[in-house]
Formats: structure tokens, C-alpha cells, sequence
């Protein structure tokens, strides 16, 4: 009697132990995407930056910082559908917003792959993602794979929108403040914005996602991305966050030793106005805060309710924005202040602490990470082959493997080994040196002729793998 008990129990726990660890998330962990709009790198406490962002220094410190990240577009949704693809913007013929209609019919996306590996996946937030359709949010579950859609544009087109008379009241965003009575506040586009902070659109989006972790009850793991659509302007966040002084801002810079190619800077407008400059500055720092604070609200819930130590947790932004140096505002250029997204990686339970890594990654690696996350079937991990796995980095501290990073716009590449700088295009060969020169003002080619052939093998290498260019506006 006493054998046969003994082997019943340990049926048992053969049997309902997964399932236990399975409804505990224990198996695989819940991934977490937080990905913010148009932040410029240098406006991190972590990167020295002259606002202070407490919670996103905090995650630093509680996984890995990769120094040296770089986007692949450098525009909303370039970037945003090429990471969602695993693609390059070349790829897909798309290197400026407006220029996709839709993503191609049958493409395969990260959250595709990662619900045949076993996860609920969830979007919150601004959506630049081109899923074709009309019913958007339809779209984004049939086409793209996400179990759970709650979408809208960001401030910036829906303040537009609201100015042109053209916004629908079937937007979720839209719809949620005529619900309270203050559709009407809105349509004024206040700066500051006199919104509460869960009736602004980024506070929206965060308790929404607070509410989505609250009531989580499915026995998947979850894949969350939520998408803010700060600290992208207009700098409108309520008033109490508006406190830094334009006196205390860097101000602008301008290049040393060489003029600018017209086609690399002609989506940026320049601005010699110093004033100006250290305006916008001290706007971004307010939206920044703002942006931090939502972060500490998604960690502090997480923390609440147990599943803090199980989640995986990946900031970045789309891609950065000039601001005032080269004494340029805007976006859609090579230099380091657009192309670095500071990527962050944590997870408190597991992956190493305080890490540093100054090696190249490119955030098309988060789509081959988040699959050797989720222990995904070996057909789902043949489908990102541009993609490399950072968790050697993350657990062991390893030299990432990709040693060249590269990012993209229409007739210009970028290639750094996270020291030196290629850019390149029919009229530009620009190297920097950005361990000394961040701000990419002193162009060193002629100097260094060995390094400007390596890069450019790499670039030739890149393309001889990935294919050629498809022209703009392919799909």
C-alpha cells in the first residue's frame, strides 16, 4: 500500500506540477515591451542627462544598459514595422512615415511567433504599425497576431486631427473622453495640457495597461507591448512637470569641418535661434518626466502583484530626435542622437544587474531574444534571420555576438562598431568617433581610411545578405 501511494503521489506532481508553474508563469516568463516616441538618448539620468529620470535609471541598474543600441528606421513607423517584421526598412520600401500603406499580405511578425510559442500578446498604445484594413484594430489581431488591441494615434496627429476637423469619435482614445465629458478640453490642444494624468493620452495608455495586468487571468505568459506616444511633441504635459528652466539647458552645437549632405538632414529644419533651442529642450525634459513616471507606474504594479520577479522588461525608444544640435530639430537622420533607442533589458529574478554593454545591438535582436525567451519552436526562429540573441549577454555578460550594428534611411546608411561611426550615401562618407564625439561634429574619414573601408565592407556584406533596396512606397 505504502509503494503504490508513493507512486500515485509522485503521478501527481508528474502531472499537475507543469500546469501549476504554467498558471504561475514559472515556465516561460512574461515579456514586457515598453517602447517610448522620439526620445533623444542624451535626456536620460543614466546618460548624464540634465532632467532627472529616476524609474528608467532604476531598470538600468536592475538588468542591462546597451550602450551602443541602434534603431534600423529612424522615423515612427519605419522603425516600429521593422522590428515588429524582424525586416530592414529596405525590405519593405518604407523609410518615412506615409510611405506604407500595408505591411505585405502573409508577412510574419514577432507576436505571430510568439503565440505559437504559447503567449497571449497584448498591444496598449500608439500604433504605427501598417496592418492594412480598415477596422485597424481588427488588423492588428488577424493580420499581425496580437490577442489583445487597444490602439490609437499619437498627440501629435490627433491634435491635428482635431484642428482639421477630422477626428473620429469611434477612436478608442476619442471615445474615451467623450465618455467623461472632456472631449471638448481636448479639442483645444492645450500646452500645457489641463488633463488629469489618466485623461491624458500617455496616462491613458498606462492605466490601461494597469488595468490589463490587474485583471490578467489567462494561463499563458503574456507578451505586452505598451507604446507611448511621449515624449514626442508637442511638450503639453501638465504643468506640474514643466519645471526646468530653459537657462539650465545645453543648448545648441554645430558641426566643425564639414557641410552637411543635403539628402541626410533634409527631413530636419534648422534653428539658429538659441532661445528657441533651449525651449523645446526644456519641453522634452517635462515630457521626459512625465514618460519616467509612467514607467515607475507599470514596475511599481508589476511589483504589487507578484509577477515582477517573472517579467522580462525591455525599454526603448523608436528612435531619437535633434534636438538643437548641429542646430537641428526633428528626426529622419544617421547621427547618434536618432539612431541610439536606449535599450534597456531586465529581468530582476535572472539576468545580470548594473551591465553595461558597450558592444553593438540593433533592436531587430529583440525579436530572435523574445523567441529564445519563449522557448519558441525552431520554425518560428528560422523566421528572423537578421536577428541575433542577446541572452548570452544577458545572463553571462558575453560580447554580444553581432559586432557591426546598421540603421537605415531613403539613400544613406549608417554602420558602427560601437566606436566608430560610418555614414554613407552617394553624396556622403562621414566617419565619427563616437566614444569622443557623440554630438557626430568632426568628421575623421580622411584620417581614417582603414576604417572607413572595413565599415564600408560591412554595408556591402549587410546588403549582399539582406537584398537590395526596394524603392519607397513598395507596399
Amino acid at each position: 500500500m505504502r509503494t503504490c501511494f508513493i507512486l500515485f503521489a509522485l503521478f501527481l506532481i508528474n502531472v499537475f506540477t507543469p500546469l501549476m508553474a504554467n498558471d504561475k508563469g514559472d515556465e516561460k516568463p512574461n515579456i514586457l515591451f515598453i517602447e517610448v516616441d522620439d526620445l533623444n538618448y542624451e535626456y536620460l539620468g543614466i546618460n548624464g542627462g540634465v532632467n532627472k529620470t529616476p524609474n528608467v535609471d532604476a531598470l538600468a541598474q536592475s538588468g542591462v544598459f546597451f550602450k551602443n543600441a541602434v534603431a534600423q528606421g529612424m522615423m515612427c513607423g519605419p522603425s516600429r514595422n521593422s522590428l515588429i517584421t524582424g525586416l530592414y526598412p529596405h525590405n519593405l520600401g518604407f523609410y518615412q512615415n506615409g510611405q506604407m500603406n500595408a505591411l505585405p499580405e502573409g508577412i510574419w511578425t514577432l507576436p505571430q511567433g510568439l503565440k505559437k510559442s504559447g503567449y497571449y500578446t497584448a498591444w496598449i498604445g500608439k500604433c504605427h504599425i501598417r496592418p492594412g484594413g480598415k477596422n485597424k484594430t481588427k488588423a492588428m489581431q488577424d493580420k499581425i497576431g496580437f490577442d489583445f488591441v487597444r490602439q490609437t494615434a499619437g498627440r501629435a496627429v490627433l491634435c491635428s486631427q482635431v484642428k482639421k476637423n477630422k477626428i473620429h469619435k469611434n477612436d478608442w482614445y476619442i471615445s474615451y473622453l467623450d465618455s467623461i465629458g472632456k472631449l471638448d478640453v481636448f479639442k483645444k490642444c492645450e500646452d500645457p495640457s489641463p488633463l488629469e494624468e489618466d485623461e491624458y493620452l500617455d496616462g491613458f495608455f498606462t492605466q490601461t495597461a494597469l488595468n490589463f495586468l490587474q485583471d490578467y487571468n489567462e494561463q499563458e505568459p503574456f507578451f505586452l507591448w505598451v507604446n507611448y506616444s511621449v515624449p514626442h511633441g508637442p511638450y503639453d504635459v501638465n504643468e506640474k512637470y514643466h519645471t526646468y528652466r530653459k537657462e539650465d539647458m545645453p543648448g545648441g552645437t554645430s558641426v566643425k569641418n564639414y557641410v552637411e549632405p543635403a539628402g541626410l538632414v533634409k527631413k530636419t529644419k534648422t534653428v539658429n535661434d538659441e532661445n528657441i533651442i533651449r525651449e523645446h529642450q526644456a519641453g522634452l525634459c517635462a515630457n521626459v518626466s512625465f514618460m519616467d513616471r509612467q514607467v515607475g507606474r507599470l514596475i511599481k504594479k508589476l511589483k504589487e502583484l507578484g509577477l515582477y520577479d517573472n517579467t522580462v522588461i525591455v525599454f526603448f525608444s523608436d528612435q531619437g530626435v535633434m534636438m538643437g544640435d548641429h542646430h537641428r530639430f526633428h528626426k529622419g537622420t544617421l547621427y547618434r542622437q536618432i539612431t541610439n533607442p536606449a535599450l534597456i533589458v531586465a529581468w530582476p529574478e535572472e539576468m545580470k544587474k548594473g551591465l553595461v554593454i558597450d558592444a553593438p545591438v540593433e533592436l531587430t535582436d529583440l525579436v530572435k531574444t523574445s523567441l529564445e525567451l519563449a522557448n519558441a519552436p525552431e520554425s518560428e526562429l528560422q523566421k528572423c534571420s537578421y536577428s541575433y540573441n542577446l541572452l548570452p549577454a544577458l545572463f553571462k555578460g558575453k560580447s554580444p555576438e553581432r559586432k557591426v550594428a546598421i540603421g537605415e534611411i531613403e539613400g544613406y546608411v549608417m554602420a558602427t562598431d560601437g566606436k566608430y561611426r560610418l555614414i554613407k550615401g552617394k553624396d556622403a562618407t562621414l566617419l565619427f568617433d563616437d566614444e569622443n564625439d557623440p554630438k557626430n561634429l568632426v568628421d575623421i574619414a580622411k584620417n581614417y581610411p582603414d576604417i572607413v573601408k572595413k565599415l564600408s565592407e560591412e554595408i556591402e556584406n549587410w546588403f549582399e545578405k539582406t537584398g537590395a533596396p526596394l524603392p519607397p512606397k513598395t507596399y
